[in-house]
């Protein structure tokens, strides 16, 4: 159910440029929402739901974080996890290991995304975002996000106000030329603030927005993907269906 106490905010639909003051009062707006006490709980639940979904492993994921097809989520080498060759070739299972982290990534924030939706935790039409927000380029930024909110709470900094990436960071890794209008880059952080992936601060004496990690984002990596990952990184090395038969049989 919806928050009482909050007043729910809405993020336009098609949502592909933005003006700085229209993306300020926005992002203020999803700022206020991520740090209701009931939207918390909320997350924390909806981040309890995800990582039984995960491990339950017999469901993938619709594009907007519905329950899809009875299908496993993730497939490696065409095959589910139980059913991977045996190695002891430590590059082919690095390689079965980063094929984990993205599809856990992908198809877990998204899922995530999606029981948001459904409980009304997630600003009005931001699950349109879903999609868009759990690619390849979203996991590479979700990494550093992660690694600078950690470096800073051990460092003794509070993380929720230290900066990990300036907007002129992004359009290198969106491949926008130097100098390129900021609208695009701009609707973009207001689409991952949105989805609570990324927080930010919009600029105030300087010219720079502070962009870290969002809410969401922190929840989803401490409590689905870490654990996710270290649940099913055993079976990369294969042969853990042939063992679990054996097993039965004796």
């Amino acid at each position: 159910m919806a928050v009482a106490d909050c007043l729910r905010p809405v993020i336009p639909n098609h949502f592909t440029r933005a003006k700085a003051d229209e993306a300020a009062e926005l992002v203020t707006a999803f700022k206020a929402w991520y740090a209701c006490p009931q939207t918390v709980s909320m997350i924390e639940e909806a981040a309890r739901k995800t990582e039984r979904f995960l491990v339950k492993y017999d469901h993938t994921p619709t594009a907007h974080g519905g329950i899809g097809e009875s299908r496993p989520w993730v497939h490696l080498e065409d095959v589910p996890l139980p059913d991977l060759s045996e190695t002891k070739d430590e590059v082919r299972f690095d390689l079965r290991f980063s094929g984990l982290r993205l599809k856990t990534f992908a198809e877990g924030a998204c899922r995530l995304l999606g029981i948001l939706n459904e409980m009304e935790a997630l600003p009005i039409n931001a699950n349109g975002y879903n999609d868009r927000a759990t690619n390849l380029a979203e996991f590479f930024i979700h990494e550093r996000l992660m690694r600078s909110h950690l470096q800073h709470l051990e460092a003794g900094q509070n993380p929720w106000e230290m900066e990990s990436l300036k907007l002129s960071d992004l359009l290198d890794v969106y491949l926008y030329a130097p100098g390129a209008q900021q609208g695009p880059i701009r609707a973009k952080v207001v689409q991952m603030v949105s989805l609570g992936l990324w927080d930010a601060d919009p600029p105030t004496e300087t010219r720079n927005w502070k962009i870290r990690a969002g809410i969401v984002a922190v929840r989803f990596h401490i409590d689905v993907f870490t654990p996710v990952v270290a649940h099913f990184k055993p079976q990369l090395w294969g042969g853990y269906a042939k063992r679990e038969f054996e097993g039965n049989a004796n």
